[in-house]
């Protein structure tokens, strides 16, 4: 008996540790802002960005409430609705930069007193002769249209449209992180349940032994003490029930402000979704389908582009100009409304502008430089966060195995410690230590079931995997 006991104190001291983790884990969990797009907008091209298809870790069947929790956050969380309205914005923006290819026609209407009005005699009569009139009226409509800018204005566009892409994706991949922050908190939720049901039969546990004891006491076979320490004991585990309790209103709360519906706090899961894959490696596929690396990309093309179009702000621009419509001012009838016209061309040569075109050409180089260590400081953090997923899923699968097999010698010699402590064969700190055994060992198997389910929702969200779709 004593090496049996001995063996669950140290079964008991591995498992409170995992507890003590996973714990500080549910406590810490972010709730992380995001940035992603319409269903409709989905569909569209985001143009000149990787659509390799993300890697299908294994066949899965995904819970049906957490599917609908994550479809009622893309429609209530406002952070996404924001850039909903931003890729608009971006779309009627691109349009606005197009308008510089388009010409610029302006109607006008004027009047104009002149005075003094230069007036010359006319040698040998009374006669005046006057260049302009007092009185000056003019209608008419101008009109600019650009001719040739040299890749200037398209460039303007291209980066308008590559910006616009960006934000697309930026808004995927806010999505994709709202749809992960949804399935962790659901996980939370489902660790904190088990971890409730735990307690709840460890109660009931104790209750019966109270009975026990207290029937013991009566014929005299136990002690004051005895009873005392399982009353104690008892409220313990109680206590231990409120805080869990308390964890899962915060997590319920968290699940409300992100999708916008009341939960009941009571989630259908095992821990058997999702199935921790294995082992898997930084990959280019892997790379190509994470939503951050897409996006850095991306990032990369628009300041390559902004480059671009700086280094075109040295060409010249052709214009037509024109315009027509009627005033007066003609000889010999100065007052006279007249129609008239004009048309002609500009061009315009940048020759001097204190630098300012040099300056933002090295910036546009810097921000490029900027973006390819973004684009690298992303890739690291994946490969990084992968062998970090990888490393978490076989910890927790070995000791997912050892907390199955000391729940399982648990069990069974908390069997023989009640059996024997009521045949008086042995004393009520045997029996204790047989029940605190078999708590721990509990609370140690289902803190492992939810260290691999949540390392293995990493792995799935490092890889881009959209279970949801």
């Amino acid at each position: 008996m004593k090496k049996i006991i001995l063996t669950f104190l140290i079964a008991g001291m591995l498992a409170t540790t995992g507890v003590h983790a996973q714990q500080a884990m549910l406590m810490e969990m972010p709730a992380t802002p995001v940035t992603a797009s319409t269903p409709a907008q989905q569909e569209q091209s985001t143009a000149s960005v990787s659509t390799d298809t993300p890697i299908e870790i294994t066949a899965q069947a995904v819970p049906s409430d957490l599917l609908e929790m994550i479809q009622q956050s893309f429609g209530h969380y406002a952070q996404l609705k924001s850039l909903y309205v931003q890729q608009k914005i971006a779309a009627d923006k691109t349009q606005l930069t197009k308008t510089s290819r388009m010409p610029d026609i302006n109607g006008s209407a004027g009047y104009n007193h002149l005075y003094p009005v230069s007036k010359i005699a006319l040698p040998g009569s009374d006669a005046t002769f006057q260049a302009f009139p007092a009185e000056n009226y003019n209608i008419g409509v101008s009109g600019r249209q650009l001719l040739l800018d040299f890749g200037k204005s398209g460039g303007a566009v291209n980066e308008s449209i590559a910006a616009q892409n960006l934000l697309q994706l930026q808004t995927e991949e806010a999505r994709e992180t709202l749809a992960y922050q949804v399935a962790n908190v659901y996980l939370n939720i489902a660790f904190v349940n088990q971890n409730i049901g735990v307690q709840d039969a460890n109660i009931q546990l104790l209750e019966e032994t109270e009975k026990i004891v207290s029937q013991k006491l009566k014929h005299g076979d136990a002690i004051d003490l005895d009873l005392l320490n399982t009353k104690v004991k008892l409220e313990s585990y109680r206590n231990k029930k409120i805080d869990f309790e308390n964890q899962l209103k915060k997590q319920v709360a968290i699940l409300q402000y992100l999708t916008g519906a009341a939960a009941s706090g009571v989630v259908k899961a095992d821990f058997n979704w999702p199935a921790a894959p294995e082992n898997i490696t930084g990959s280019a596929d892997v790379a190509n389908s994470n939503a951050a690396i897409r996006t850095a990309l991306e990032q990369e093309k628009v300041a390559a582009l902004a480059l671009k179009t700086a280094k075109t702000q040295y060409m010249p621009s052709l214009f037509l100009d024109a315009g027509t419509g009627f005033k007066n001012g003609y000889l010999p009838q100065l007052g006279a409304l007249k129609y008239n016209y004009s048309a002609g061309v500009t061009l315009s040569v940048p020759i001097f502008h204190g630098k300012k075109l040099h300056i933002q050409e090295n910036i546009a180089a810097q921000q490029i430089a900027v973006a390819k260590l973004h684009t690298q400081e992303v890739t690291d953090n994946l490969q990084k966060d992968i062998a970090e997923a990888n490393a978490d899923i076989q910890t927790s699968r070995e000791k997912l195995i050892t907390s199955e097999a000391l729940l399982q010698q648990a069990e069974r010699a908390l069997q023989l410690a009640q059996s024997r402590y009521r045949n008086g064969v042995i004393t009520f700190l045997d029996l204790q230590n047989a029940q605190t055994s078999q708590l721990e060992a509990q609370l140690s198997k289902v803190a492992s079931q939810y260290q691999l389910s949540i390392a293995g929702l990493a792995l799935l969200h490092l890889t881009g995997n959209q279970f949801w779709k």
